[in-house]
C-alpha cells in the first residue's frame, strides 16, 4: 500500500511540474519584417504614412501594451486587438511633413510580455519647387 501511494504521489507530482513548465514557455514573440523605412526626398506639407508589418512567431496572443511616437511631429497607430500566433498586424508611423530638412524619428512598440522595439521613420522634407532638383537624401533611397 505505501509503495502504491508513493508511485501514485510521484506520478502527481511530475504532472505538475510538466505542467507548470508548459505554461512557462508559452509567450508571445513580435517580428517586423522591416524596422526602418526611407521616404526619401519629398516636399513640405504633405504628411507621409508607413506600415511597419510584424508577425507572433511566439505561441500565446500578442498584445502591444504601448506605442510611443518619438515627437508630436510622429503620430503612430497599431493593431488594437491580440494578434494570434502565426497572424500578423501592424503599426503605421505618420510624419507631418512640417518643417524642412532631414529628419530620422522613431516610435517605440512595447508588448504586454516586455519586449521593447524601436522603428523608424526617415527622409527630408523640401520645398515643392526643390524636389525634382534635390541631391539623393544621405539617408540613401
Amino acid at each position: 500500500m505505501k509503495y502504491l501511494f508513493t508511485l501514485l504521489s510521484i506520478l502527481f507530482l511530475s504532472a505538475g511540474i510538466s505542467n507548470a513548465q508548459t505554461e512557462l514557455n508559452l509567450n508571445s514573440k513580435i517580428s517586423f519584417s522591416k524596422q526602418e523605412h526611407n521616404f526619401g526626398i519629398l516636399p513640405i506639407g504633405k504628411p507621409v504614412t508607413y506600415e511597419f508589418e510584424f508577425t507572433n512567431i511566439g505561441n500565446k496572443p500578442l498584445i502591444l501594451s504601448e506605442v510611443k511616437a518619438s515627437c508630436g511631429c510622429t503620430t503612430p497607430s497599431w493593431s488594437k486587438q491580440p494578434v494570434l500566433p502565426g497572424q500578423k498586424g501592424f503599426v503605421k508611423a505618420q510624419y507631418n511633413m512640417a518643417r524642412e530638412g532631414k529628419y530620422r524619428k522613431s516610435v517605440t512598440v512595447k508588448t504586454a510580455d516586455g519586449e521593447t522595439i524601436t522603428l523608424y521613420i526617415t527622409g527630408e522634407a523640401v520645398q515643392a519647387n526643390s524636389v525634382e532638383n534635390a541631391k539623393p537624401s544621405i539617408f540613401g533611397n
